[in-house]
């Protein structure tokens, strides 16, 4: 008996237009909301993270195990001292905010099982994106069903900007042009002293970035680490050495590398009590320069050799290629200015590491970036002992960069991907998520949340309102990314008119990002620099980007918390999951969101089931102390 069905015809909308009315199922490319017909892809991806986020995984390692002239490409691309560069490129690294099309790739991906299930016999793209165009009609080819794109016209056409100008050049010029801008920068630092560096059994190796430091203390030669709070004393009770390998990040306090070299000059002064403190740039040398000039050259006959590999970006059991979408990562990773830095971090690093006097330990800030696998490989290919990687802050569902395929990090083929003898978590959530994405158990080792250990001594709650008519006080957390930042300034001021009633608006600028109130003047905004844990009861709600950490300090200290969801983003927010937690995406959603917050009762989260927060340290005592392997 013949099986008949009617015709099943499926739309997805990527406009900033509402769609019309369809009798057909409509899936919008970007935003949460869902009424009717219309269906959100965000929503999906959100419903079903667990599968995609596996599915994304298990491509990129099937990426590196694909095969080209018979060798693994993670072969193909292994130098003669053992290290593959391949664990260094964007694919592997995974960062949503270098790599955006990541986003777009899992949408993809959740777009695919939504046309498997409902077997429509024709899609209709809606949108002005040429490069989803072509994914999408490989797909229906491959997947026997009738396609169409309805084209909206492209605002982006035509907009000019030095930043587009750049993108435009081939990737060799845009190479040449990132090394000639990044050497006189970094070339100052040659000048730092190099040969202070504590050895013995009580010297402690610590890499980490420069910034978040107390910088009133700072210029009176004082170091101390927000990141690091609580270590400088611990070390000091043991009786431990610091060796700081400081990572030079650009920052309004700490704007050019003549300020940043002047404080570690005043901290070596007292290398005994404050450890000794050296940059990575300070290993610079034009020998290095021509050994990264000859690796790019071999990088860039490679890449035109595994051009095959485009075949390979169809994850297992799909029928959808993302090579379109991604191929930008492939090629900048092995041709353009991704290259060239990473292969500076990794001479640097063998020169630092090669310098430095055997260490026992060593530990290191941990967030799976491409710099952390330099780092690995060279301490390990100078003899140094054991090595742990500190996730000092939230572990998102949506990081990809703290993922990884089981089989990758449990292979034992050669060139493995480098990874530390342990990874350090602060608490339960992040422990958690580890174990739920397969991460082996025996590799992890519990420690206190230095950067929360504040929260020890901060009551729960927030100061109430004297008066009904008194202004909502609102604290805005700004975001490390500044998209994220202006989106939820925007969106705020959307919102205002909706806010019934006086509000009064400070904002806590991420350091990477400064906020200029003059930019958003009907906000009359103040901005402040002081740590949350001093600011934070003086306000009734704090408001947050769904990437920035600092809404789980607002969270933790009982401050009611509202997040922006992007309606181009996954939710990145570590609150997600939270059930007293307010997500929002239009400004009539954050009005009464906000107003709503400000008037309830303050939250009282269980603060140890995110973190470790004993003010003894005796997780971090354990690790560090000299008897003991971790």
């Amino acid at each position: 008996m013949t099986e008949h069905r009617s015709s099943i015809f499926l739309i997805l909308w990527d406009s900033a237009d509402a769609p019309p009315d369809h009798l057909e199922p409509v899936y919008r490319w970007n935003g949460y909301a869902e009424k009717d017909s219309v269906h959100s892809l965000l929503r999906y991806v959100e419903t079903n993270g667990e599968r995609l986020r596996r599915k994304y995984l298990a491509w990129i390692h099937a990426l590196g195990e694909c095969r080209v002239d018979g060798k693994r490409v993670i072969d193909h691309l292994a130098f003669e001292d053992g290290f593959s560069y391949w664990w260094m490129t964007l694919l592997v690294e995974k960062n949503p905010w270098k790599s955006p099309s990541i986003i777009d790739a899992i949408r993809l991906l959740a777009l695919e099982e939504i046309i498997v299930q409902n077997r429509p016999d024709k899609l209709l793209l809606v949108s002005a994106n040429q490069c989803l165009h072509v994914v999408l009609g490989d797909l229906c080819r491959n997947l026997g069903m009738v396609y169409e794109w309805e084209r909206l016209p492209d605002k982006t056409l035509g907009s000019f900007s030095l930043r587009g100008i750049y993108r435009a050049l081939p990737l060799s010029v845009q190479a040449s042009i990132s090394l000639a801008r990044y050497l006189p920068v970094r070339w100052p630092f040659r000048q730092v002293e190099k040969s202070g560096w504590f050895d013995g059994d009580r010297s402690l190796f610590i890499c980490s970035f420069f910034y978040n430091l107390v910088f009133n203390r700072a210029k009176e030669g004082h170091f101390h680490s927000r990141l690091w709070e609580g270590l400088h004393g611990l070390m000091e009770r043991l009786e431990l050495s610091g060796n700081w390998l400081h990572i030079y990040v650009p920052q309004d306090a700490v704007a050019t590398p003549r300020v940043a070299m002047d404080w570690v000059q005043r901290f070596n002064q007292q290398r005994h009590e404050q450890g000794f403190h050296t940059f990575l740039d300070a290993y610079l040398s034009w020998r290095i320069v021509l050994r990264v000039l000859m690796r790019w050259i071999k990088l860039t006959y490679l890449s035109w050799r595994l051009s095959e590999i485009q075949y390979a970006f169809r994850p297992p059991s799909s029928q959808i290629s993302l090579w379109p979408l991604m191929r930008g990562e492939w090629q900048i990773s092995m041709c353009g200015s991704v290259a060239i830095g990473n292969l500076l971090l990794i001479e640097l690093f063998d020169k630092a590491l090669r310098d430095l006097p055997h260490q026992r330990k060593g530990i290191y800030l941990c967030e799976n970036q491409a710099w952390e696998r330099a780092l690995i490989h060279a301490w390990r290919k100078n003899g140094h002992g054991q090595l742990i990687g500190v996730a000092h802050s939230t572990v998102r569902f949506w990081d990809l960069r703290y993922f990884s395929d089981p089989r990758t990090i449990r292979s034992s083929d050669p060139f493995p991907m480098p990874q530390a003898d342990l990874t350090a978590l602060n608490g339960k959530a992040a422990v958690n998520a580890y174990l739920g994405a397969d991460y082996p158990k025996e590799a992890i080792v519990e420690c206190e949340a230095l950067r929360y250990e504040y929260l020890n001594d901060l009551r729960m709650g927030h100061s109430s309102r004297q008066a009904k008519e008194a202004p909502m006080r609102v604290l805005i957390l700004g975001d490390f990314v500044r998209s994220g930042t202006i989106r939820m300034m925007q969106l705020l001021e959307e919102a205002v008119p909706h806010i019934s009633g006086l509000a009064a608006y400070t904002v806590k600028p991420h350091p990477n990002y400064p906020v200029k109130p003059a930019d958003y003047p009907s906000l009359h905004l103040k901005v402040v620099m002081d740590p949350l844990g001093e600011i934070m009861h003086d306000f009734d709600v704090a408001y947050s980007s769904n990437m920035t950490s600092a809404a789980v300090d607002a969270y933790l200290a009982g401050l009611p918390v509202v997040v922006m969801l992007d309606e181009t983003e996954l939710n990145f927010s570590p609150l997600r999951g939270q059930h007293d937690v307010r997500f929002v995406g239009t400004a009539g959603e954050l009005a009464e969101a906000l107003q709503t917050a400000s008037r309830g009762v303050a939250t009282n989260p269980d603060r140890n089931e995110f973190f470790f927060l004993d003010p003894e340290l005796p997780r971090w005592t354990r690790i560090l102390s000299p008897a003991s392997p971790a």
